[in-house]
């Protein structure tokens, strides 16, 4: 009988130190993944003007391509990063450049979103869960496991008449 309590205490033992609390886990985001490609949903909303899209976000060292659709997977517009700048592709239209994906996005959405930055949160290179970049209020509300790494599943941006929601729903990343 106290070979069955010994054991039973050591089990109890080793169950309490090798996971880490649930607080913890869910307070910060990371490790930062190198390369991801996540898909997902954004909605906008500024004054009167509501937009809803799908997206397909493919970042890589020093990149960065995020594929706008319609809600039913028409793209409608591309915005692409890398170390020559930023180019805005749409249909029938011509490429628009920039030095920045923020003012690409002021084109599309009328804002300028912080795309740059979404990225880091969305690859887990911003380990904390609120933050403020150029004047948006950040908040990731939902996170989630992704191999050895926690990831943002839900993040909300809200700047002056302006809120921004993104949600992942998939993601995926070399090993």
């Amino acid at each position: 009988m106290r070979y069955w309590l010994a054991c039973l205490a050591a089990l109890l033992l080793v169950a309490c130190t090798e996971a880490p609390p649930l607080s913890e886990v869910a307070l910060t985001l990371g490790p930062p993944l190198q390369r991801f490609t996540a898909e997902g949903r954004i909605s906008m909303r500024r004054g009167d003007r509501r937009d809803h899209l799908r997206f397909r976000w493919e970042h890589a060292p020093g990149s960065d391509v995020v594929l706008l659709m319609s809600p039913l997977g028409q793209g409608m517009a591309e915005l692409a990063r890398d170390a020559a700048g930023a180019r805005l592709t749409q249909p029938n239209q011509a490429v628009v450049a920039a030095d920045t994906l923020p003012q690409l996005a002021q084109r599309v959405f009328g804002a300028p979103l912080p795309l740059e930055a979404v990225a880091d949160w969305l690859r887990g290179a911003r380990p904390e869960l609120v933050g403020e970049i150029d004047g948006w209020h950040v908040t990731i509300s939902d996170t989630s496991p992704f191999r050895q790494s926690r990831l943002l599943r839900v993040m909300e941006a809200n700047r002056e008449d302006v809120e921004f929601k993104l949600i992942v729903d998939d993601w995926d990343a070399p090993e």
